[in-house]
């Protein structure tokens, strides 16, 4: 009878070990290319958030003012590049447009973004 308690001790440890150990060695499941390039592509909201985050850890003392002003210009900057090509993205997709009037909303979407970040700018938080 000691036996038989042996053996069965001895496949429950064995199915305990694979199954810890099986992850390690089976072969990854990749992400076809289209899907892991727009995983890796930051959005306009993921930036909105990352500088809404910034500003709470500020807020809490976390960082310093010096940092703080740092990080929130990089991810303007960013957010304002983001525009620029969901901007560029949308004229491609309608090349029928007048140019003389797109070019003129850039010009206007450009210069709010640059007022939004001088009034950031002179804001005391």
């Amino acid at each position: 009878m000691d036996y038989v308690f042996l053996i069965a001790g001895s496949l429950m440890i064995i199915t305990c070990f694979y199954f810890i150990i099986s992850p390690f060695f089976s072969a990854s499941e990749e992400q076809p290319a289209g899907k892991a390039e727009t995983d890796e592509r930051l959005t306009l909201e993921q930036v909105y958030s990352a500088v809404n985050e910034l500003e709470m850890d500020f807020l809490m003392k976390k960082i310093t003012h010096e940092d703080f002003e740092k990080l929130k210009e990089q991810y303007q900057l960013l957010a304002a590049e983001l525009l620029k090509e969901e901007t560029k993205h949308k004229k491609l997709k309608h090349p029928h447009a007048a140019v003389g009037k797109t070019k003129k909303a850039a010009d206007e979407a450009e210069a709010e973004i640059l007022r939004e970040l001088k009034k950031l700018r002179n804001q005391k938080g």
